[in-house]
């Protein structure tokens, strides 16, 4: 509602995308009660072993995001604390609950469009993954994207909840679908994520700042959200093993659980296997 004595500059009804969005969020926001704990570990060595894994991979035609490296490493913690990787059954008015461990890791991750809006394809059964495998899986999605009408699609999800529908008809629909499946999206690259990625740091490296806070989507039990790499003073261990201060590289993350479900007790073997990745990044070799 708006006052009418305010002049209205431009109104901008809801699209399906948008609703998606308003729809999950607000059913996160209005059903879980939020934990967030901001992560913010050194990275130095690890990101210079990710450029020497980027020089490697060049030289043999191959490339490499940050972004992927950073998927490997989720689904690595994942595989170290299985809780994170939940669906959550509740029953408010019974206050009672079960939590299903999912076998699975399908990370979420918010795509934006050349328009500035946004969907949330998964990456499947990433636990499973190579950092190549995972790499390949982006740049295909990238096609499936390519190949897909954004519009059909997200008025297929929304119609779950709203009054959207399929708008393509006739000889353009037979058109669309004669494509297959494995070459554009469908419902099921949205409706199976297990938790929810969102690197903002990739839209803007510049940025200084961090999340705070974060949705978790239901029935998902956990989110992580990524900032950009930051230069800030920071004490680490010199070759000699003495302390020393210097400036650092640091990465701001947001990890959000749902409280039903998890305490922060469930958090630490993922924060562990992080710490340990980040402190012997060699191992990223392996991957």
């Amino acid at each position: 509602m708006t006052n009418n004595n305010i002049k209205i500059k431009k109104s901008i009804p809801f699209d399906a995308k948008r609703k998606i969005v308003a729809h999950a969020t607000g059913e996160s926001w209005y059903n879980i009660p939020h934990i967030t704990y901001n992560y913010e570990p050194d990275i130095t060595n690890f990101y210079e072993e990710f450029v020497e894994l980027s020089k490697k991979l060049k030289s043999e035609g191959k490339k490499i995001s940050f972004n992927s490296l950073m998927i490997k490493v989720i689904s690595e913690g994942l595989l170290s604390a299985a809780d994170l990787n939940s669906y959550l059954e509740y029953d408010h008015e019974k206050c009672d609950g079960t939590l299903h461990i999912l076998d699975e890791i399908n990370i979420a991750i918010p795509w934006i469009l050349s328009d500035g809006s946004h969907i949330t394809p998964s990456i499947m059964n990433a636990g499973k993954l190579s950092l190549e495998e995972i790499s390949d899986y982006i740049s295909n999605l990238t096609n499936k994207i390519n190949n897909s009408d954004i519009k059909e699609i997200t008025n297929i999800l929304s119609s779950e909840f709203s009054s959207e529908k399929p708008y393509l008809e006739g000889k353009e629909k037979d058109n669309y679908y004669k494509i297959p499946d494995s070459e554009r999206l469908t419902k099921e690259d949205f409706i199976y994520g297990t938790i929810t990625f969102s690197n903002i740091g990739s839209l803007y490296r510049e940025q200084k700042g961090s999340f705070c806070l974060l949705e978790v989507i239901p029935p998902q039990v956990f989110a992580i959200g990524l900032s950009s790499v930051q230069e800030k003073p920071g004490v680490f261990l010199d070759y000699n093993g003495s302390k020393q201060i210097g400036i650092r590289k640091t990465l701001p993350m947001c990890l959000a659980f749902d409280h039903r479900a998890l305490d922060f007790s469930s958090i630490i073997p993922f924060l562990k296997k992080l710490d340990s990745i980040f402190d012997d990044p060699s191992v990223i070799h392996q991957w």
